[in-house]
């Protein structure tokens, strides 16, 4: 099992820098990985992960992850992917999901971190 927190951290992403910040992963051969991070309040950082593919010229998601973070602790929100027209705010599903098939998944293929807009 592999959390979203501890993916980015290894790929040299600060969730936690102030602002909203945007990244972007490569992996040849894969989609790229679209990452943005901002704060909510004091305490609550809010990231969404995002693999964009296009279909007749419109961004589709596939997967498209929203969660929060406090005190450490992940609250995930939405889980959406365009392609099959699925949508869902159901946190054990969207956990089961990303920490243990698309973490994994994307460790595996081996996404770099090829962008960055810090905004201060």
């Amino acid at each position: 099992m592999v959390k979203p927190t501890e993916y980015l951290k290894s790929v040299g992403i600060d969730i936690f820098l102030k602002g909203h910040n945007s990244y972007k992963l490569e992996s040849k051969g894969f989609m790229p990985l679209t990452v943005e991070t901002w704060q909510q309040g004091e305490l609550i950082t809010m990231v969404s992960m995002c693999h964009y593919g296009e279909q007749n010229g419109d961004l589709m998601k596939d997967p498209d992850i929203l969660f929060q973070v406090k005190d450490e602790v992940i609250k995930y929100l939405e889980f959406q992917n365009d392609y099959a027209g699925y949508y869902s705010e159901n946190h054990a599903e969207t956990k089961n999901f990303m920490e243990n098939t698309w973490m994994q998944n994307l460790k595996e293929q081996g996404h770099k971190l090829t962008e960055k807009e810090i905004e201060n």
